[in-house]
């Protein structure tokens, strides 16, 4: 509704930018403080916060490029241009889990004691950037008559897309919701969670989640559609193993 807060001449300041800002910075307060609970250093948590940041963006872009190759053959260098739009955010969540396990392993640290810390932030960072996502008009739904439906304004990348002229189910709010139920019902279950639940929790519930919301998220390309679903899937499988193991084991 809203990509550009403030422009300076040719600087501007982008909404999903400020909002994915504020995600990365509280999740790394929230995590340092659930370190220091679990006897980590905190300053381990922020290091890690430092490269997931960078994976998560790499990633993310990485599989957008692989999946819309045409776009960048006419100028390559666009392919770093990111704040024009063209980030998957599954690309983005599968490389920085692969270096949060590396992280890990690497600092002698369970994986899953990690994980666990991480979980809320990661909600809640579901939570913020979603919102992020509904201001600049991205990962909007399909066409709706239901009165949730929003209209995006010109200049929102809604408008530049077929369906852009008519009411869209408004996913990003729907997905934001979804990640502050989720926060609230971690940071409940906390102080009563088994070794492993927390983030067996999170995998869990959102890649079922996210398989459910795609159904009704506008795609116009199949290409999206199909990778997003297919990892959804593996997520949320990869979340259930964590949780029986973690209902099964009888202690840490």
């Amino acid at each position: 509704m809203f990509p550009i807060i403030v422009r300076f001449g040719e600087f501007a300041i982008h909404s999903y930018g400020v909002m994915l800002a504020l995600a990365f910075f509280i999740g790394i307060w929230l995590a340092e403080k659930r370190a220091v609970e679990a006897g980590i250093d905190k300053k381990l948590v922020s290091d890690l916060g430092f490269w997931i940041l960078i994976s998560a963006v790499v990633g993310a872009r990485l599989l957008y490029v692989l999946l819309h190759p045409a776009e960048f053959q006419n100028d390559p260098f666009e392919i770093i241009a990111i704040w024009r739009g063209g980030l998957m955010f599954f690309g983005g969540f599968l490389l920085a889990l692969v270096v949060g396990i590396y992280f890990a392993k690497k600092n002698r640290i369970k994986v899953l004691t990690l994980g666990d810390i991480i979980a809320a932030p990661i909600a809640l960072g579901i939570f913020l950037t979603r919102i992020g996502c509904f201001l600049n008009g991205c990962c909007f739904g399909i066409p709706t008559t239901l009165p949730i439906g929003v209209r995006f304004p010109k200049g929102c990348a809604a408008s530049y897309s077929p369906v852009g002229d008519q009411p869209l189910l408004p996913t990003q709010l729907i997905s934001s919701l979804f990640g502050l139920l989720l926060f609230f019902y971690l940071e409940k279950r906390r102080p009563r969670a088994k070794h492993g639940e927390l983030f067996g929790t999170t995998l869990f519930a959102y890649g079922l989640f996210r398989f459910l919301i795609d159904f009704v998220r506008y795609y116009e390309d199949s290409a999206n559609y199909l990778t997003n679903q297919i990892v959804a899937v593996g997520v949320a499988v990869i979340g259930f193993i964590i949780l029986y193991r973690s209902a099964v084991k009888k202690s840490d």
